[in-house]
């Protein structure tokens, strides 16, 4: 009971919270289709009209997609598999949809990929922060189908510098690839 009172003590007021800054961890989902084993050496490659990066006048739209791509490609590789060009055969394509919640809100998302993180802890009432979504799915070839797709939303921090924004993206997608499915 004394611990119950000692971390209901413990209160940081939103003044507080918007003078050091927010920290909102960033909430993902994945879903796969059942029996989907991707082997090691698989290619991919990237699906070029399933890639959608919603551009803000906040952000640097190429630092963004760059990032995103650089960080697919890396955890692709890592994970033991090609990257090859697009017009190449590759065993499966890839994409990705990133988009701030006033390009396409959680509604929109869930109607269009069928799924949703639900990180409703992003303040509102700070101009310095919105709600962020990115969305990294992939097609086997053969069928056409998706095979996986995984969602992630987090807060977009407006301030950040392109150091600090690739030292968040980096583990963000990482995390979001651990649920891929592999032999």
């Amino acid at each position: 009971m004394l611990a119950a009172f000692m971390v209901s003590a413990c209160v940081t007021t939103d003044d507080q919270a918007q003078k050091s800054g927010v920290k909102v961890d960033p909430s993902i989902i994945a879903v796969s289709t059942p029996g989907t084993k991707i082997p090691q050496g698989a290619s991919f490659a990237w699906l070029p009209k399933a890639i959608n990066l919603y551009k803000d006048e906040r952000l640097d739209s190429s630092t963004i997609q760059y990032l995103v791509e650089k960080n697919i490609k890396s955890n692709l590789a890592s994970m033991g598999f090609k990257f090859v060009e697009p017009d190449a055969s590759a065993d499966y394509t890839i994409a990705y949809t990133a988009a701030l919640e006033s390009s396409l809100d959680d509604t929109a998302i869930l109607r269009r990929f069928g799924l949703v993180p639900g990180n409703m802890r992003i303040p509102d009432d700070n101009p310095m922060y919105e709600k962020g979504t990115l969305l990294i799915y992939a097609f086997d070839n053969k069928t056409g189908e998706v095979i996986w797709r995984s969602a992630v939303q987090a807060a977009v921090d407006f301030s950040l510098d392109k150091q600090e924004r690739d030292e968040r993206i980096e583990p963000i997608i990482r995390d979001m690839f651990r649920s891929l499915p592999t032999i």
